[in-house]
């Protein structure tokens, strides 16, 4: 019976210490999850940032690419003016002509 009470004896020293170990160490830890949990934090900011300033980047590239297609259309009808001039200048040139003789 009494190898029964030291086996219990031994058992109950045994959790006691093993509570007293598990206690140590989460104070241990938890300075290092408090920092953890701000690095997270401050990383989860900074991709808030990275992607607005990704949007913004984005909406300015269309506006960007919007704006040369209307300028190239632009162009395109002027050029397409020009090249409509010289055959302008002479209809006017020779109608001019004509009611002159």
């Amino acid at each position: 019976m009494v190898i029964v009470y030291i086996s219990i004896a031994v058992i109950a020293i045994s959790i006691i210490y093993l509570g007293i170990n598990v206690i140590q160490n989460k104070k241990k830890i938890d300075p290092t999850m408090k920092e953890l949990t701000a690095v997270t934090q401050s990383m989860q900011k900074q991709v808030e940032v990275v992607k607005t300033e990704a949007q913004q980047l984005s909406q300015k590239q269309k506006m960007i690419q919007y704006d040369v297609e209307m300028k190239k259309t632009a162009l395109q009808q002027t050029a397409a003016e020009v090249k409509k001039a010289p055959q302008a200048v002479k209809e006017v040139w020779h109608a001019g002509h004509l009611n002159r003789g």
